[in-house]
């Protein structure tokens, strides 16, 4: 008996990942940059996060939904190439290399981060995220859960002819990142996320020959008027088209490798009826890893 149970001990400790194991190395940007380029490499690298750099230190975090929040509510009449990114800057959270995924999936969802930097302020080993535990997930929990056992019930949604001034209202009131847009007949259709309005917004800017002073106070504040191009532009014009289903009693792991092989951060929740009765997030996996 004894000889049997150090045998699944050695089996369930060799399942169990530690975070040196699967970091990588961070998409970083100086402590002196501006907002302005904090969006544009966003947008260059297609990543959610940037990594603070100061004298080659990690010194904080810096993510899409930090410069939406802070873009469609800021009312100054400053450039964003002006306005230093540390005004919006998160504190980093670090780990030690030993630490398990799982251990770290409990610190993210404690803390409410979305990635760990693995090592110290002085010796920075790399960074992980949540799409990272994402593949964990998938690769080691197989018919571990079922969707349902940690979806939301809950989700921020809009039809695709409302009003975008509307849509970004709901987003900054909500402080969420992205809402699913829904046809009349009540059916996902596309997703309107931050990643969306920044390049609308330096579309808008270049149009309006403001390549020096991108994304101006005029700009940034039409998306939130009812007179400006928030009242005449629609969801469906600016959302990014198509949503990944799955449905409620499908393994977790499978809707994991969905969300990888696709490329998004969230899946909405089928039920019996075809009818959307939640999501399922990264978050909600990360959630699960920690339990």
């Amino acid at each position: 008996m004894k000889i049997i149970q150090i045998v699944l001990l050695t089996k369930n400790f060799r399942n169990t990942m530690q975070a040196y194991e699967i970091v990588k190395k961070p998409i970083g940007i100086l402590k002196k940059s501006t907002i302005s380029e904090v969006i544009k490499k966003l947008l260059e690298y297609n990543v959610s996060r940037l990594v603070v750099l100061d004298s080659g230190k990690p010194i904080g975090i810096i993510s899409e939904k930090n410069v939406g929040l802070f873009l469609f509510n800021e009312s100054t009449k400053q450039g964003l190439d002006i306005i230093p990114l540390d005004k919006i800057m998160n504190k980093i959270q670090f780990t030690s290399p030993e630490s398990t995924l799982e251990e770290c999936a409990k610190i993210m969802i404690n803390k409410k981060i979305s990635s760990i930097i693995v090592g110290k302020e002085n010796s920075l080993e790399g960074i992980f995220t949540k799409t990272d535990l994402v593949k964990y997930y998938a690769e080691n929990y197989k018919a571990k859960n079922k969707v349902s056992d940690f979806m939301a019930n809950e989700f921020i949604s809009t039809h695709g002819a409302a009003p975008l001034f509307k849509v970004v209202k709901k987003m900054i009131d909500n402080k969420v990142s992205r809402v699913i847009a829904k046809n009349q007949n009540e059916q996902p259709v596309g997703v309107v996320s931050f990643r969306d309005l920044f390049r609308i917004s330096l579309e808008l800017g270049t149009d309006e020959g403001e390549s020096g002073f991108p994304l101006s106070e005029q700009i940034r504040r039409g998306f939130l008027s009812e007179d400006g191009f928030g009242g005449v532009s629609l969801a469906r014009d600016v959302m990014s088209d198509g949503i990944i289903s799955v449905k409620s009693d499908e393994d977790l792991s499978n809707a994991c490798e969905l969300m990888l092989e696709n490329n998004v951060s969230g899946l909405t929740v089928l039920d019996e009826k075809d009818s959307i009765s939640g999501i399922i997030s990264k978050t909600d996996v990360t959630r699960a890893l920690a339990s």
